[in-house]
């Protein structure tokens, strides 16, 4: 990464520290033999694009994330449920965690999901949120931040429910979701988790009709 990016990334968002190591214990030996070859082998002949996104095949998205200077690469999940992702991975740096995660049911990414989580309330997934808008460009580039920033909201509920917003953006579509962390807090400090799901944009009025038919969670 320039340092000029690292120097941005610190002023403005205080992520600057090495991204941890994932544990690989609950793996099994296949799975982490077949991950390590396939990057050894394709790192070598394989233009990693400056972004990967939905729409590319998952083992260009692995081995674009084991490139990143950012995010911990990429390592099959361990799918409870079918709507879990396939692949994840979670940083942790001052006390706060960065996780990215995608779906690939057929090869292709569908969609991927950026999750944040720490003690800055201020900090939201938002096209007016400076501070969302450049840990998006950290994590992908300054094309799609300035996709998103300049985005349109196109659907949000007025109920007091935790319920995402979904943006229409030139390229892609946004779902964010903004909440606090009640679990990890403690008497002294507020957690939020702020969301950012990027998908096609020819799935993003599907997505909607769905949130539209699911039972709504009251925010509490």
């Amino acid at each position: 990464m320039p340092s000029s990016r690292k120097s941005t990334l610190t002023a403005h968002l205080t992520y600057a520290c090495p991204p941890i190591q994932p544990s690989y214990t609950n793996m099994s030996k296949f799975q982490f033999s077949f991950l390590v070859g396939l990057i050894s082998a394709l790192s070598a002949c394989v233009n990693l694009p400056a972004a990967a996104l939905p729409g590319q095949d998952a083992q260009t998205v692995i081995l674009w994330s084991h490139d990143h200077q950012l995010i911990t690469g990429l390592m099959p999940s361990i799918k409870l449920q079918t709507a879990e992702p396939d692949f994840d991975s979670t940083s942790k740096c001052l006390g706060n965690e960065l996780s990215f995660a995608v779906w690939s049911p057929n090869g292709l990414v569908s969609q991927e999901l950026v999750d944040y989580r720490s003690s800055d309330t201020s900090f939201n997934f938002d096209p007016k949120n400076s501070a969302g808008i450049n840990l998006i460009q950290q994590v992908y580039n300054s094309v799609i931040a300035q996709d998103f920033a300049s985005s349109t909201l196109i659907y949000q509920r007025n109920d007091n429910t935790l319920r995402p917003s979904f943006y229409r953006g030139r390229h892609y579509g946004y779902i964010t979701q903004h909440f606090r962390d009640r679990h990890r807090e403690d008497r002294t400090q507020q957690r939020t988790v702020s969301q950012l799901t990027v998908v096609p944009l020819k799935q993003l009025e599907n997505k909607i009709q769905l949130d539209k038919k699911t039972i709504p969670v009251k925010a509490y």
